[in-house]
């Protein structure tokens, strides 16, 4: 493993908690796909949420592997010559697996979401709810970067 790369779950945790955009990845019959989410971690899961249609929600139903990446401290470098230039950062890449929340539990999994991105609970539109699928992504691998 690389001298900047860890398994330390604390530092993946930090690197998790703090990041605003989570980087979902995984490949469906019309190929492969990444794309941003909202998201938030509890544990060993990320809550994501989703319509109850559309690519995204038919990959992550599949419960196959997904993989997922986020970044945080982004800051650049530079110097005199172009090889001086690059990033500081922080960041996770792992995998997961992909299991919807019962509908009785979507409004936790919509909580723990919203009070990361907003800081506290907040109302949910009574006709969105029912609309809204929230899958909890079991991490089952993951490392974390610092690059300095």
């Amino acid at each position: 493993m690389r001298k900047d790369v860890t398994r330390e779950q604390p530092v993946i945790n930090d690197i998790l908690d703090r990041a605003e955009v989570l980087w979902l990845a995984f490949h469906d019959e019309e190929g492969p796909c990444s794309m941003p989410v909202n998201f938030a971690r509890n544990e060993d899961a990320i809550y994501i949420h989703s319509g109850r249609r559309g690519r995204k929600f038919r990959a992550l139903s599949t419960g196959l592997p997904v993989g997922f990446s986020c970044v945080v401290d982004m800051e650049p470098k530079t110097g005199p010559g172009a090889c001086d230039f690059s990033y500081r950062f922080k960041s996770v890449m792992g995998t997961a697996t992909p299991a919807l929340l019962p509908e009785d539990k979507t409004i936790q999994g919509l909580d723990a979401i919203t009070l990361k991105h907003a800081g506290e609970q907040l109302p949910y539109k009574d006709k969105v709810v029912p609309k809204t699928a929230v899958f909890a992504l079991r991490i089952t691998d993951a490392t974390a970067r610092v690059k300095q």
